[in-house]
């Protein structure tokens, strides 16, 4: 009768272990599960990391190459005002204006 007695104060103890087991394997094979996928996944997201960071320096140049260019077109912009201006004050002087009618006029004795 000791024995029966024994049993049923040792089995809930007894059980306690062996649920407690049950959960420290789950968990060591869930951790050796994570770590060999990381171990397998690391390469992959180091390689992303790099490209990752080889696209954002890309597009940091980019973005500097197009500040460039527009400095380029508004000095384009500001030389071709100029040489606009420039040519519209040639025609408006009176060397120029002298020239135009010494033309017509030599134009107009060639074909008379």
């Amino acid at each position: 009768m000791v024995l029966v007695y024994i049993a049923i104060c040792c089995f809930p103890i007894l059980l306690g272990i062996i649920v407690i087991f049950a959960i420290y394997n789950a968990l060591a094979k869930t951790y050796r599960t994570a770590k060999r996928a990381y171990r397998q996944v690391s390469p992959y997201v180091n390689d992303l990391k790099a490209r990752a960071q080889n696209a954002a320096q890309k597009s940091a140049e980019f973005g500097e190459r197009l500040e460039q260019l527009g400095a380029i077109y508004e000095e384009i912009g500001g030389r071709w005002t100029f040489i606009s201006e420039t040519l519209r004050e040639t025609s408006k002087s009176p060397i120029v204006k002298a020239a135009d009618i010494a033309g017509k006029f030599t134009t107009r004795q060639k074909i008379d």
